[in-house]
């Protein structure tokens, strides 16, 4: 299937807080990560990129070393390079490879002019078989700029030129029905204002006389003369105003002069109304424009989040590559979750980026579609994309309780110690999901119940086929199904036609003298490979509640808030040991 016209990765290298990295880009993506993790660097990265400009010294991490950014972009077509003359499409051919092509932008010095910023492109057919780096011929960044012309960034400090930008791309149909008679008119008088016309105003000619007799005793040789270019509709167009008008007082300011919130929500608005014009318009990717914001939910209440989303989610099918930095992730669907960045930085690695899950699901799984479903469901926890560290649990009771149980015990919140906590909804998928998240580069451990250990683990690897501690125990079932009737298959307690359920007998069996010591052997290898299980059965026995629903949860958590969890914990010391155990998982991320 042929790739939609886009940026499809950028490396970069040496700018801020990014020593070298490359992201992956899709045609929506978002990056996410905490404050100050490097997201708005990586967009002015891409800005740079398609954007000729000069970086003063705060943008290098090493003034040493170059700044560069180096793109891959996909999709060039021959239908779309036929929009070029013949002799544009000569100097772009050779440098295609399969619709794609590479190009990388590069200054040496901070601050040095604008002019004298490198633009690179790759010859892919280099001696070396790899492609060779040739700096870029004359006028290949022009012909470059009618496929990706110029992004469109909106950030807080840069967020007034960005009106201009959208309302120059509201009115591009404007353009299209009258720049011709626009222009047609202004030629008229352009003779009146060009400085090589015969019929050129008088006025000009006296300014410039008149200047030229001043300068001469100055400076004799130098000579000035006045060009006013011709006007295009577009140039009047990029001087329009937004003027805002408060029903409230009545009075009407300019949109410059207004406070934070205001801007950014008519920024959004003219980003919906943009959505709403393009649409359907079937642009067929003859060009993508990039458009790159900082924080899109920023001052929006959560109704008009969304609101921003569907109309930046349309955009991005619409001839625009939409790329974003969001610490919401209201802004991050289940259908987008698997291309979202997760962005870090540490003192080690400056900023980076953790693998994508649609990565590492295919990298790891063969059935990668069912697995990634799972885990969409999985991430629409916004813990889960702001997470350095991941608590898999299996049931409801876990994810209720263990979050005021772990404050209480050991004085730190899972928020603190930036781990999400995650529901699966069974253990099925322990090791799959565990699999995920390890090639995301993301530490993970699991709290199961009894039953994972010998329905699962064995299977999953983590346990050897005949672990001695399970056939231990499996004894020790089959002394308990004589005496109280459970039905077993394979040596293990199912609830089906059996007069107690499979989770009793757990119980049943787990209090039994004699299976301490294999189940605390079954736990300690369980969670070496961080895997916690519970040996009691499941935490309802480790913690003496009553029922699994929100009430017995709502009872308990009351009492953890009002009383000493020493005092009326059964097994206090399994679960002091279980937070310790806990803490040490979220020093992985460290690592």
């Amino acid at each position: 299937m042929q790739e939609s016209l886009r940026l499809k990765s950028i490396t970069i290298r040496n700018l801020r807080s990014i020593r070298e990295e490359t992201f992956p880009l899709s045609d929506f993506t978002a990056l996410i990560g905490y404050n100050n993790a490097g997201k708005t660097t990586i967009l002015m990265g891409i800005r740079w990129l398609l954007y000729r400009s000069s970086l003063d010294n705060s943008y290098f991490d090493n003034p040493d070393l170059p700044v560069e950014a180096e793109g891959l972009f996909a999709g060039i077509t021959d239908s779309i390079l036929s929009k070029l003359e013949v002799s544009q499409q000569e100097v772009i051919k050779p440098f295609l490879k399969n619709g794609k092509l590479r190009v990388q932008r590069s200054q040496r010095v901070p601050g040095e002019n604008a002019s004298d910023v490198e633009f690179w492109v790759l010859d892919w057919n280099g001696d070396n078989g790899h492609g060779e780096w040739i700096k870029a011929p004359y006028g290949f960044e022009d012909i470059f700029n009618v496929f990706f012309p110029h992004p469109i960034q909106i950030w807080d400090f840069e967020g007034d030129k960005a009106f201009t930008k959208l309302l120059n791309e509201i009115f591009k149909p404007l353009q299209r029905r009258l720049g011709k008679d626009f222009n047609e008119l202004i030629q008229r008088f352009a003779s009146l204002l060009d400085a090589h016309s015969d019929s050129r105003a008088q006025e000009f000619e006296l300014f410039e006389r008149g200047l030229n007799q001043k300068l001469r005793p100055l400076f004799p040789s130098v000579n000035v003369r006045i060009d006013i270019p011709t006007p295009s509709l577009a140039s009047f167009l990029s001087t329009a105003k937004l003027n805002v008008y408060d029903e409230d007082d009545g009075f009407e300011r300019d949109i410059h002069s207004m406070g934070a919130g205001s801007k950014r929500a008519i920024q959004m608005a003219l980003v919906r109304y943009l959505d709403e014009v393009k649409r359907h318009h079937h642009n067929h990717y003859l060009s993508r424009t990039l458009l790159l914001i900082d924080s899109p939910e920023l001052f929006l209440h959560p109704q008009a989040v969304e609101l921003v989303r569907v109309a930046l989610k349309n955009l991005s099918r619409e001839g625009y590559q939409v790329i974003f930095a969001t610490h919401s992730a209201q802004m991050v669907t289940s259908e987008d979750v698997s291309t979202s960045l997760l962005i870090r930085k540490n003192k080690e690695r400056g900023t980076f980026m953790r693998r994508r899950m649609e990565d590492a699901v295919h990298a790891v799984i063969t059935d990668a579609q069912a697995q990634l479903q799972m885990l969409f469901s999985l991430s629409n926890s916004n813990e889960l994309l702001f997470a350095d560290y991941v608590l898999l649990t299996e049931g409801k009771t876990e994810w209720r309780v263990l979050p005021t149980l772990f404050e209480k015990m050991s004085g730190m919140s899972f928020a603190l110690i930036r781990c999400a906590l995650v529901h699966q909804g069974g253990v099925s998928n322990t090791r799959k999901s565990m699999q995920v998240l390890t090639a995301m580069d993301l530490p993970v451990r699991a709290i199961v119940d009894l039953d994972y250990a010998f329905n699962n683990a064995q299977q999953d690897g983590f346990l050897e086929k005949d672990d001695p501690d399970i056939e231990f125990c499996k004894d020790l079932f089959r002394e308990l199904s004589l005496q109280e009737h459970i039905r077993l298959v394979h040596g293990i307690p199912v609830s089906k036609k059996s007069r107690i359920s499979a989770s009793e007998a757990y119980a049943m069996m787990a209090a039994m003298p004699e299976a301490r010591k294999p189940l605390q052997n079954i736990h300690d290898k369980l969670s070496k490979v961080g895997i916690w299980v519970w040996t009691r059965g499941a935490i309802e026995q480790h913690l003496g509640l009553e029922g699994k629903n929100e009430r017995a949860w709502h009872h308990f958590i009351e009492r953890v808030h009002n009383e000493d969890p020493h005092r009326f914990l059964p097994d206090y010391e399994d679960i002091h040991r279980l937070c310790a155990w806990i803490i040490e998982g979220s020093h992985e991320s460290d690592v």
